[in-house]
């Protein structure tokens, strides 16, 4: 511990060109979180120890403590079903809440990331046809391009329409929808986990959940990422309800409601059918055949309905046109192609590979050309390559706590964060305090 503090502090001093008091205080507020964050996974191990060590295992620690006494170091069921119950609700209140002390200024970001693109665009729209906007990178030439935020964008635009005409209650509005949808996301999630494992690792779920960072920063912001959270957790719960129930009419209601929730969540993000895909693997594996044969065709037909309704709705915005999104969709191979570039070093977004993508006049035609990218950058690679591209996808995934909040956040309205933790501030205090 004492040794990651020192790194961790090092490096933030020494990227720091100029000090003043500001900084000072940057580096306090960043160390004090550093210590929190030790004692919060203090707490997190202390309440496992007291939520599942066997009694044998404590009457050993310390043989002079009675029997009354050595039970004491384990929670009662009494008291389990009571942190549970106070837990539920807290994890329930903060992460609604927290996403409002997070909130994003989003109207004079420099950033153009989608988020930040469908707000402002449909500000600029209050409810009016997507046609009138310029066919800019950043405005119509975005949904054109990303045919999977079509339908989000006509939402976006007729839900919060009423609203487009004062920006701060829009930006209110909009993170009280996203910070709701997060913490029904995360309450499925405590729930399926009592469902599975029973309320003692519901509870240690719950202390987890709040002290989950993407909770709060994300939460902040209504985009695929936080809109789908609840179809993924509400899907594997109901899921989890279907397989434990025992009749017939039962099984019935919970898989329509799970497979219903996972073909709309696929809408805005399809790898919410990975949830869906784990169910039916399960259900293959444990060999029963009877819910499988269930689930299949109820699959089938509302993931057609459910299709045929998204397209009837993005059909009746002329700017959606069939010609149009023949000549500026990319397709799925183009994230696939841009994803094993040599020179992409993090597996991420990568503007020249758009370009090259967008250069080519149909769907069809950037199809192929993203297949022909795709299998020359495999070539050129060979096996050191691949390895090394999947280590930087694994090491841009995986080494950012926050989900590299600082990049898609960007601004927050709160001005102490923005002054202290953000990386646009003028200051550049983001240096110490966000990176500790």
């Amino acid at each position: 511990m004492i040794g990651l503090f020192i790194l961790i502090n090092g490096i933030a001093v020494s990227i720091t060109k100029s000090w003043n008091s500001d900084h000072i205080i940057a580096l306090v507020l960043g160390n004090l979180l550093l210590v929190a964050a030790y004692f919060y996974f203090i707490g997190i191990f202390r309440l496992s120890k007291k939520l599942f060590a066997p009694k044998n295992e404590m009457e050993i620690i310390d043989e002079s403590v009675s029997k009354i006494e050595s039970k004491s170091f384990l929670l009662t069921d009494l008291s389990v079903k009571k942190y549970y119950q106070i837990s539920f609700w807290a994890v329930a209140l903060v992460t609604f809440i927290l996403p409002f002390l997070f909130m994003i200024h989003v109207p004079d970001s420099k950033h153009a990331w989608d988020y930040f693109v469908i707000f402002n665009s449909t500000t600029e729209l209050h409810g009016q046809s997507f046609g009138l906007l310029p066919e800019t990178a950043s405005r119509l030439g975005y949904f054109l391009r990303y045919p999977n935020n079509q339908f989000l964008g006509i939402l976006f635009n007729q839900i919060f329409s009423p609203f487009a005409e004062n920006v701060l209650l829009k930006m209110w509005v909009v993170t009280a929808v996203s910070a709701l949808l997060t913490s029904l996301g995360v309450l499925a999630g405590t729930l399926s986990v009592k469902a599975l494992s029973g309320k003692r690792h519901a509870i240690l779920y719950n202390v987890c959940a709040l002290g989950f960072l993407p909770f709060y920063v994300y939460g902040a912001q209504l985009y695929s990422d936080t809109i789908t959270l609840p179809f993924v957790s509400f899907g594997l719960l109901f899921f989890i309800y279907a397989i434990k129930s025992d009749k017939l009419n039962r099984q019935i209601l919970w898989y329509f409601l799970a497979t219903l929730l996972t073909v709309l969540g696929y809408e805005f993000k399809p790898t919410v059918l990975i949830v869906l895909i784990a169910a039916l693997v399960f259900l293959g594996l444990n060999k029963k055949w009877k819910q499988l044969l269930l689930l299949i065709p109820m699959f089938a037909l509302l993931f057609v309905g459910g299709h045929f309704m998204v397209k009837a709705t993005i059909a009746t915005e002329p700017a959606f046109s069939q010609e149009a999104n023949e000549r500026h969709n990319l397709p799925m191979m183009h994230w696939i192609a841009m994803s094993w570039a040599p020179s992409n070093k993090t597996g991420g977004f990568n503007k020249k590979i758009r370009q090259y993508s967008e250069s080519f006049p149909t769907y069809e035609a950037k199809k192929e050309a993203d297949k022909q990218l795709f299998i020359d950058n495999i070539k050129k690679m060979g096996p050191a390559g691949i390895v090394r591209q999947i280590g930087r996808k694994l090491s841009y995934t995986w080494l950012y706590g926050d989900l590299n909040s600082a990049f898609y956040t960007y601004y927050h309205e709160n001005k102490f964060i923005n002054r202290y933790f953000d990386a646009n501030c003028k200051s550049k205090l983001a240096s110490q305090a966000h990176l500790i």
